[in-house]
Parts: structure tokens; sequence; C-alpha cells
């Protein structure tokens, strides 16, 4: 009876996993992505147009860097920003850090973590939506990130990606409004390597999920001169001469100038950069971003999928990697060439709007295909100066802490206290105007205010606008500045 039984289960098996081995290897064969986008067939003319009907607005703000309520300050610069916010049919912004009962929260308490109550007080601000892929997801770990999503939960505010596993993480979030279905689909690219513990992984079954984010990982080629090209290489193969020095030295290649070169910087090799020489119209200390095939199949999928079952999309990028190795992290102005393909591809995907945070700075505005792309919005709030240490007597309240820097002077300029919101107005599905108004985090108010959004004065307002106005120069959009308020309208 067994001789019987387990021939035929062995044949079964090894039938099986010939089908599975043959589907592997087609899989690894065709360029990764192609399968899962190339082959998809568009979308119904039906289905790719934004349908909410009428007059719709949408009110897009930066980084909640929030600690604590605001909602009912008796200021009516505050109160104007926040009225802003209130009267969109649709505000979303970038929850940035987590929130918790402090007295009665388990979890480390670590970073960016504001009082329970503040996700109630950003409902009653007017918020709607949020993205909570950012690099302070897990502050305090993953206590603190079920803290934050139960809480907005409890006040009614959407969120995305994040989630118990990568599947939830990437999915869109969906909202019901008056006017329609709206979707959300959040992301983020890690700045550190050790950001890679953020990113969420699959469930198959019953097997894996962890917890996190959904990730768009990064690879890094930095351009320099055939003369620096050729200083590298020097020092490169001077290393080399040294191998026998050792008994199990790794192998480092050499490389080329147009293919690139690792060079050896660390001992694991984790964190060895890539340089390449420029190319016609390149400038050397660029940095060539590569987006991992794999993460934008998946966002793009997602996105697409969104467009499909819901009314009107917004695509919410937390990603801070600058042009340049000589900018300031998180102070870099012109986004790098792969943010902007990413946001064009988002938009051709089916989203209607391309939020992009990260950066604590204003960055520009393109106008793509009729919908509008936010490259950079800033901090709506940023009360960096609330630590924990501080606000709970573990520590002396000092102007040097380099967080209180961080909150008030980061990067000697006052440009991270300076904010846009947004209002994108559509029309029967149509993009007619975005309106801009220049905001500031209390940059002359004490310590108690700052972070705060409230209206900037008329000069203030016309300097950011401006600002803003030439960072858009590179993609043709022209900002009306009238009085303190910049309007793009859209012909």
């Amino acid at each position: 009876m067994h001789r019987q039984v387990f021939p035929n289960l062995t044949a079964r098996f090894g039938l099986l996993f010939t089908c599975l081995a043959a589907t592997l290897a087609y899989s690894l064969a065709v360029a990764p992505g192609a399968w899962a986008q190339a082959d998809l067939p568009p979308l119904d003319e039906r289905d790719r147009a934004m349908t909410m009907r009428g007059e719709f607005t949408l009110a897009g703000v930066g980084d909640l860097m929030i600690r604590r309520p605001a909602s009912r300050l008796a200021d009516a610069e505050v109160q104007a920003v926040l009225d802003i916010v209130r009267d969109a049919d649709l505000a979303v912004g970038n929850m940035e850090g987590e929130l918790a009962d402090l007295k009665a929260f388990d979890g480390p308490l670590n970073g960016f973590v504001g009082t329970h109550e503040v996700a109630r007080d950003l409902k009653l601000m007017g918020f709607d939506m949020v993205n909570r892929a950012q690099n302070h997801l897990l502050d305090s770990e993953f206590e603190g990130m079920f803290s934050t999503n139960a809480l907005l939960d409890e006040a009614g505010i959407v969120h995305a990606g994040t989630g118990r596993n990568l599947q939830e993480a990437a999915a869109p979030a969906f909202l019901e409004l008056e006017q329609g279905r709206a979707a959300l689909i959040g992301m983020h690219a890690p700045i550190f390597p050790e950001h890679n513990r953020l990113a969420a992984t699959p469930r198959i079954g019953n097997l894996g999920g962890r917890p996190g984010l959904n990730m768009l990982n990064l690879s890094e080629t930095i351009l320099v001169s055939g003369q620096q090209f050729s200083a590298l290489r020097q020092v490169h193969d001077e290393f080399q001469r040294f191998r026998g020095n050792f008994d199990n030295p790794r192998p480092v290649a050499a490389g080329s100038p147009a293919e690139g070169m690792r060079f050896p910087a660390s001992s694991s090799g984790r964190n060895d950069p890539t340089y390449r020489v420029e190319q016609a119209g390149e400038i050397p200390g660029t940095v060539v971003y590569q987006m991992n095939t794999e993460d934008l199949d998946r966002i793009l999928r997602n996105i697409r999928n969104a467009r499909q079952l819901g009314d009107f999309v917004i695509a919410a990028a937390h990603i801070h990697q600058s042009q340049s190795v000589l900018e300031t992290q998180h102070l870099s102005t012109r986004p790098p060439a792969f943010y902007v393909e990413l946001a064009h591809r988002a938009i051709d995907a089916g989203a209607d709007a391309f939020l992009g945070t990260g950066v604590q700075t204003l960055r520009g505005i393109e106008i793509y295909n009729g919908k509008p792309i936010f490259y950079g919005l800033g901090e709506f709030f940023r009360e960096a100066q609330w630590e924990l240490e501080v606000s709970t007597g573990n520590a002396d309240s000092n102007a040097s802490r380099r967080m209180q820097q961080f909150a008030r002077n980061f990067g000697g300029t006052t440009q991270s206290l300076e904010i846009l919101v947004a209002v994108s107005r559509f029309e029967d599905g149509e993009l007619t105007e975005v309106r801009l108004y220049p905001t500031e985090l209390g940059i002359d108010e004490p310590d108690s205010r700052l972070g705060i959004p409230r209206m900037a004065e008329l000069q203030h307002a016309q300097r950011i606008l401006q600002r803003v106005e030439r960072l858009s120069d590179q993609w043709g959009t022209q900002i009306d500045i009238e009085g303190n308020v910049g309007v793009i309208r859209v012909r």
C-alpha cells in the first residue's frame, strides 16, 4: 500500500516543484516589474478620469510634527490658517512622528511623540487623511506605530502608508465624502541604511509579514569629473596593494568611468559609495538615484487600483533625498531627477495630485498633465522643541540643546519655519487653479508658540512666494502674487 501511494505523491510533488521552478525562472528572466505593469490592459477611459462632480477643493500641507493640541488657540493668525484647512472639501498632510497616551503607554518613549489628544485635535483643525509612511514611524517602536494608527482611527482620520504587513502598508486608504470616494497611497524612501528596519514585509499565506511602512528603496551613484575619478581610482588601487596582509580580503571591483566604481569606504561594504564620470550636461557632485523596480511597481499598481475604485486619488511621498552631495541634509530646495520621475509616473498611473514632504523647506510646484505636483510643502507644524526629556523634567531646557537649535534655526536659516498651505480647486474633474497661502511657524514667537502655523505678514508672504516661484521655474509654472496669496491659474 505504502509503496503505491508514496511514488504517486513524489511524482505529483515533483511536477509541482518543476512548475514552480519554471515560474520562478520566468520571473527572474523578465525585467522586474515588466510583467506586472506592461501586461496590464489600460484602464477604461471612464475609469481614468477624476469623478468628483461640481466644485471640489483639496488642501495639502506638509509635515504634522505636532506634540500637543492647538486648534483652540484664541489667536486670529493661527485660526486664519486653520480656517483654510477646514474650508476645503478634503485636507491631507503627513503625520510626522507618533502619538500616545503618555501616562498609560507601555512602549518606549523616544523621539517625536505627541499626546493622544492630538489625533482628535487634528480632526478639529479639518484634517481628513494623512500619510503615515515617514522616518519617525518607529520612534516608539511598533507600540508607538499601532498606538498612533488606533488614535487616528478613533478620531476619524484616514491614514495610509503603514500596516501589519506590506500588503496593508502599500494598499490605498479610502474616505467616503459627499462628492465621492477619495483614495490615498503613502510611501517613503529611506534616508540612511538603518532605516530599512522601517519597511514592512509581505505576508504570504500564514507566513511572514513584518509591520512597517511602504518603502521605496533607492540605489545611489555620485557623479565626478574624469580627473576626480582618476584620483579615486588611484586611491582605490593603492588600497589593493595591501590585500596580501589579510587572510580573507573582500573583492572590490575596479569598475569603469562609464559604469561606475564602488569605492571601499567601510569594512562591511554596505555603505560603499559608487562613483561614475559625469556625462554631457551633468554636474559633479550630483547624486543619481535608481528606484527599486519592485517597489515602484507595487506603488504604481496600488495607485492604478485606487484610480479604478476611487473618484479622487492622492499619492503622498515622504522623501528627503537631495540633488547633490553639496546640499545640507533636509534643506534641498530642488527635487532630484528620480523624484520628478516618481511624481510623473504616479500621475500617469492615475493620481490626481502628488503631495511631497520630507525636506524641511519649500520646493517648487509643477502642473503635469493638468494635475498638481507639490515637491515640498515644508512643515505645517514643527514642534521639535517639545522634547520628551525636557517636558518630563528629565533634562534642563536649554537653547543650546541640539533639538532646540533644530527647532528654531535649523541650518542657520528660518526656511524650516516658512511653509505653504496649497488649495487646489477642481471643477467637474478639471484642475482650474491652485492658491498658495504663505504661513510661518512663530519665527519671532516664544518657545511655547514656536512651531504653530500662523499667517505670514504681507512682505514676508511675498518673499516666500517669490522663492517658490523661482523654484518652480524649471517647469514653467507661473505664480501670480496677489497680495499675500499666490495663484496658479490652469489654462
